[in-house]
């Protein structure tokens, strides 16, 4: 399994897109703890297909996981995810206490 982890602009998150063409939310599983994120897939075969004889069979259909490591703290509870198109896009919060501020001054 692919994908392209990066941090937000603002610094407060991290981004997870993972491609994952022909496959519905029902076929997909996300799962967070406080240090990682886990992403499994379980493919399901369509209806009739599965007696199908194939000349090339380039798509892998397995069941895999992968589990994504942070260098910060996330926080399980406010992680949300998308498929949209084939991509698979989870917004995935730093934790409050991992998160950079900025203190301001008083004079």
């Amino acid at each position: 399994m692919t994908a392209d982890v990066y941090e937000t602009v603002d610094g407060d998150a991290y981004i997870v897109e993972v491609p994952v063409p022909g496959l519905d939310v029902n076929d997909i599983s996300v799962e967070a703890t406080p240090q990682d994120l886990t992403v499994s897939i379980r493919p399901e075969e369509p209806n009739g297909q599965e007696r199908r004889r194939y000349l090339q069979h380039e798509q892998d259909r397995a069941p895999t996981s992968r589990v994504f490591e942070f260098p910060t703290e996330i926080d399980p509870d406010t992680i949300s995810a998308k498929l949209d198109g084939g991509m698979l896009r989870i917004h995935v919060p730093k934790a409050a206490a991992s998160r950079r501020r900025v203190i301001p001054l008083k004079k």
